[in-house]
């Protein structure tokens, strides 16, 4: 984003530049008035230049008046050339001609030898320099006490930064102490002081010399340049305080108002610096302190106008001071004020003009701000920038840069609606923009990361369609495929890829398009025609990028034939890995010979002849896969693959030590927090549950305070496991406080020095399962709930979020459980606990009998939910929402359904079994006769089924029999019905069951 530069500063010639280093424009003109005062201090006969006495040879002749004044206007006028040289040499003339006249004031001499000096300073070289320090010097040493001291002690300074030795350096710090003494000149020596200081990396005393500056008024336009030079010095060295502190402070300063185009200017080139250097934070402070367009337009024209007010006045008093004769001794400075006026004025009205030539300024500060703060990675408050050029200054020149820095801001913002909206809106109204095909990739790769895979096929079609010669073209039939790929029409996206091969062989995507050909092919299980692409992309890319994986997957193929091939695949992947261990398909190749000597009889026979135990070499292929340099995914296979056999073989040891090396090399991911609990088991197993609790905890202080990382709840879980005892002695009781106090003591160790909300959540959370564990429900449901109502949704876990949101469903604060339910919804859309959004949603639904919408959330979470914690429930939430739809047919047969899984066992198929006792029961309502008698029968017959099968869930079955006797009640069977009744009332186990409340 190339911001717009106002150069100010080319309008103006060196000399009259406000804040140049180098002596002001008041220093260097010698105006006529300075000459007649030089004259008239001339006796009468040397000015009527009357000949010498011829009695005294030896005198040297005076020059003539006439010949001074050539001299002193020769000087002038090359002054006004920047000619030092010849000026240098007629004042030394000049000089020589006069100095030892008595008659000559001393205040001419000074003057004539402070402007030798500065005319030796203006050559700005080393050797003029020197020659500059030696005149200042002289005047100093002469005149100790005159007009010119301090300029002096300032040329001194100067002359000496120019030589730049160390020796010189340390001068210049004396002389310019001593110019900044004087009020007038405190900020041009005390700005040049402040750089010696800097050159000499003396940075303390530059900045106090800088601080004291920074109290100092700014009028003059000598002081407005030395504001402007702080400036500067301030930002370059970021610091951030002193500068923002500044800019608040100078910007109401006589000075700066009087010259704030001009100053505007050097503020905008300086943040542009900045900015491209990378200094946002400094660059974002310097455009923010920058006045409206508005305002500096209305300032500058005020001053303007005093300006010349001021100029005019001085001008009268000139003629004036000319007109009634005055002696030139006696008269004012307001010739040599006016040429200092004049040149402020001339440079003003200039920078006027530049600012009101540039009438997009606001929108370039504005386009600036956003920049620094997109950058700062502050990126809404960015957009409000880009924003407001789109909205607020649509003619603007940079509005093309501007909305393409709104979209780019979006797609780090991951808003792809928003992002859509705006790259729509810069391709309709920016269709010749050299970012025209950077925008469409930008909005379809947030297409892409947001998952909208149908938009993103249709989006590339609609891009393919608007610009069919387009130099991307490739890439857009490309990321069609890719959409099809990932939205899982497989088929679709094989011929896409297919086309893409046949149309672009040059293209950059030609070999990733060669192997997702293949891929599609081996997804679909067309392995006839995958072993066809496969071969095609190895004789054109022998060993490309997706070698090794095709590779594999061939063997793949080999590994599932019918015919057993496992002494050729054994052969295949060995020799494979010995050649190619460092290729990422290496561990998955390696996983797959462990698959081989673990589940092939044809390898295990020969092994078994050789008396090689197959389980052996599988364990040795898992260990080499664990050890590879593979994604997590197979690394997690091996790892597991390589547990179930170590268990197998009772190795204890050899388990600890692949879990141990697992947490050492991958330490605070989830394979280490998995690898941790098979340590802690191994642990429990010798006894040492402390040590294993201890060892949780210290695991758990990396993670414990991020409510992102859902592995803590689960390590958690093995803490409590760990210290509750899992065998108890006879007549020993179990303390549970005694154990709730040590496990807040691990949890207390693990949180330390990082509480927050999210802390105390899992300490409570820890103590609910502990408790639960000891069965203790009261206890645990309190801690639950200490958490739903203490803890914001954001500090918690999905995990703990379903669990709060169940916890408050139960206890009726239905409004606050759903928060908790959208929340997961919202924020954690890929985790295992995902589904758990959509069904506690849905379960909320149903208790407001919105029942199509409960429908929908069950769905969600069958069909689109990337978790599977509450698939269970689900599932039976969704038979519920068909019952409650009137739906029963298709009610009962999905209950049937679950009956006949084997995932629903225990509690859940108690739920199936009253559910449909439910069904059957309400189709008898709408039935009458046998129809309705055979209907009740069969509900009745599933309410007795719950509780019989299902006596270790005390609610579940207390249900049933409730159900049951109301039922036979329905059928007539008073009797049966109360007989059901005493059942329910007499056993023990269901005296906390709300059945058994409903029976009283």
């Amino acid at each position: 984003m190339n911001f717009h530069r106002l150069h100010l500063d080319k309008l103006c010639s060196p000399g009259k530049k406000l804040g140049a280093t180098r002596m002001d424009s008041k220093n260097l003109r010698f105006t006529k008035h300075a000459l007649c005062a030089l004259l008239a201090t001339l006796p009468l006969c040397e000015l009527q230049a009357q000949p010498a006495d011829p009695a005294a040879p030896a005198e040297p002749a005076e020059q003539p008046a006439g010949e001074l004044e050539t001299l002193f206007s020769d000087a002038e006028k090359a002054f006004g050339t920047k000619d030092y040289t010849t000026a240098v040499g007629k004042l030394e003339t000049l000089l020589k001609a006069i100095a030892e006249n008595k008659a000559v004031p001393a205040a001419t001499l000074e003057m004539i030898r402070f402007n030798i000096g500065l005319g030796y300073l203006l050559m700005n070289d080393a050797a003029s320099a020197v020659k500059a320090e030696a005149a200042f010097t002289e005047c100093l040493t002469k005149h100790p006490r005159g007009e010119y001291t301090s300029r002096c002690y300032l040329g001194v300074g100067k002359a000496c930064m120019i030589q730049g030795t160390p020796e010189k350096k340390e001068k210049a710090i004396n002389a310019l102490r001593q110019a900044a003494a004087d009020p007038k000149y405190r900020s041009e020596a005390g700005l040049a002081l402040g750089q010696v200081y800097n050159e000499l990396n003396r940075q303390d005393e530059a900045f106090q010399v800088f601080r004291t500056l920074m109290g100092s008024d700014v009028r003059t336009p000598q002081q407005t340049g030395a504001a402007v030079e702080v400036i500067g010095l301030l930002a370059d060295s970021e610091k951030l305080d002193d500068l923002t502190a500044y800019l608040d402070r100078v910007i109401n300063q006589p000075g700066i108002r009087d010259a704030i185009a001009w100053y505007t200017n050097q503020i905008v080139v300086r943040a542009n610096d900045l900015s491209a250097r990378g200094s946002h934070e400094v660059a974002l402070a310097l455009y923010r302190s920058i006045p409206p367009r508005r305002q500096v337009l209305e300032t500058q024209r005020a001053s303007l106008e005093e300006q010349k007010r001021e100029v005019a006045a001085i001008e009268k008093k000139i003629a004036d001071e000319v007109a009634k004769k005055i002696p030139i001794s006696r008269r004012s400075t307001a010739g040599e004020t006016i040429g200092v006026l004049k040149a402020a004025l001339e440079l003003n009205t200039q920078a006027l003009a530049a600012i009101e030539t540039a009438v997009d300024l606001d929108a370039d500060l504005l386009l600036g701000r956003g920049r620094s703060l997109y950058y700062l990675e502050r990126y809404e408050e960015a957009l409000v920038c880009f924003r407001t050029i789109r909205n607020v200054y649509p003619a603007a020149k940079n509005l093309e840069t501007a909305s393409y820095s709104e979209i780019v801001t979006y797609n780090q913002l991951k808003d792809t609606d928003e992002l859509q909206k705006r790259a729509a809106e810069f391709l309709a109204k920016h269709p010749e923009s050299t970012n025209l095909e950077q925008i469409a990739m930008i909005a379809g790769q947030g297409l892409a990361d947001a998952g909208k895979w149908d938009e993103m096929i249709a989006f590339y079609k609609d891009l393919a369609a608007k610009f069919p010669n387009s130099k991307s073209k490739d890439q857009y039939l490309f990321f069609q495929a890719y959409g099809m790929f990932r939205a899982g029409k497989f088929a679709e996206a094989g011929e896409a890829y297919s086309n893409f091969v046949q149309t672009f062989p040059e293209s950059d995507r030609y070999e990733d398009a060669l192997y997702q050909v293949a891929l599609c092919n081996f997804i679909q299980g067309k392995f006839k025609e995958t072993l066809a692409s496969i071969q095609d992309y190895l004789k054109k890319f022998p060993r490309g990028r997706y070698s090794g994986d095709l590779r594999y997957r061939l063997a793949y193929i080999d590994f599932r034939d019918e015919e057993d091939q496992s002494e050729k695949l054994v052969k295949e992947i060995n020799a494979f890995v010995s050649e190619n261990i460092d290729d990422p398909s290496a561990g998955a190749m390696l996983n797959l010979l462990g698959d081989t000597y673990s589940q092939k009889k044809k390898i295990q026979e020969k092994l078994k002849e050789q008396k090689v135990d197959p389980q052996d070499k599988a364990l040795e292929a898992y260990m080499k896969a664990v050890n590879s340099e593979s994604n997590e995914d197979v690394i997690r296979y091996a790892v597991e693959q390589a547990t179930i056999i170590l268990q197998a073989k009772k190795d204890w040891s050899g388990l600890v030590n692949l879990h141990q090396g697992i947490m050492k090399r991958f330490p605070g991911s989830n394979l280490a927090l998995i690898s941790t609990t098979w340590v802690v088991k191994m642990m429990v197993r010798e006894n040492r549950g402390g040590e294993a609790a201890q060892l949780l905890g210290e695991t758990l202080k990396d993670s414990i305070a991020d409510p992102a990382n859902e592995q803590v709840e689960t390590l958690i879980d093995e803490m409590v496991r760990t210290l509750v005892p899992t065998r108890r002695a006879k007549g020993v009781e179990i303390n549970p406080d005694a154990i709730f106090e040590q496990l807040n003591k691990v949890v207390d160790s693990a949180a330390a020095g990082q509480e927050n909300p999210t802390t105390f959540a899992r300490k409570n959370y820890a103590g609910a399962r502990l408790f639960d564990m000891l069965r203790l429900p009261d206890r645990s449901d309190q801690l639950l709930k200490a958490i739903a109502l203490n803890t914001p949704p954001e500090a918690l876990s999905p995990m703990l979020l379903s669990a709060c949101g169940e916890i408050l469903i139960k206890d009726g604060q239905i409004e606050k459980a759903e928060g908790m339910f959208q929340r997961i919804m919202d924020r954690y859309q890929e985790s295992p606990f995902a589904d758990s959004g959509p069904v506690g949603l849905g379960l909320i639904a149903l208790t407001k009998k919105e029942y199509q919408k409960a429908m929908d959330l069950f769905t969600v979470a069958i069909e689109e939910s990337q978790g599977s914690s509450k698939f269970r429930e689900a599932n039976i939430g969704r038979v519920e929402a068909m019952f409650r739809l009137g739906k029963l047919d298709e009610a009962e047969k999905a209950g049937l359904e679950l009956l006949g899984d084997r995932n629903f066992k225990g509690e859940p198929g108690g739920q199936v079994y009253l559910l449909l006792g439910d069904i059957f029961k309400t189709r008898a309502a709408t039935k009458g006769g046998a129809e309705k008698e055979e209907e009740l029968k069969k509900a009745n017959g599933y309410y007795q089924n719950a509780f019989a099968r299902f006596k270790a869930y005390p609610d579940i079955a207390a249900e049933g029999l409730w159900r049951s006797s109301e039922t036979l009640k329905d059928m007539g069977l008073n009797e049966e019905a109360e007989t059901t009744l005493k059942i329910l009332r007499e056993n023990e186990k269901f005296k906390n069951t709300p059945a058994f409340k409903k029976a009283q």
